[in-house]
């Protein structure tokens, strides 16, 4: 469970604004103080950060990351066959090349391709 915080946004604008006018660390932990115990680093920076989204200074948001790209779906026809038209370039095989279906092995599921030699 996340405990309350000993400072509120009052505190953190008090703190952005001294950063902003080039007050030194040690100066704004001594100044806010908590119970006359001096604010810890990291105290310091979890407040700096939180008073930088607040004012909107930095944004929070979750990375974006790669897109997902839409599977492409392939279908069975009525005879059993699969048509996978974009194979080659997928694959990196050249036109004719012949292959060899394998059954799964142990606990698999997944058939195998296997080039023939």
């Amino acid at each position: 469970m996340a405990r309350k915080s000993k400072w509120d946004e009052v505190d953190r604008k008090k703190l952005l604004k001294m950063i902003n006018d080039g007050v030194s660390e040690q100066e704004i932990r001594g100044n806010l103080a908590y119970k006359k115990k001096p604010m810890t680093s990291v105290e310091f920076a979890g407040q700096l950060k939180m008073a930088m989204v607040e004012s909107g200074t930095i944004k929070q948001e979750a990375p974006a990351g790669k897109q997902k790209t839409k599977p492409v779906i392939y279908a069975v026809t009525s005879k059993g066959r699969l048509t996978v038209s974009d194979f080659a370039e997928r694959a990196g095989v050249k036109p004719g090349a012949k292959f060899t279906l394998e059954k799964p092995r142990g606990k698999s599921t997944a058939w195998r391709l296997v080039p023939v030699k």
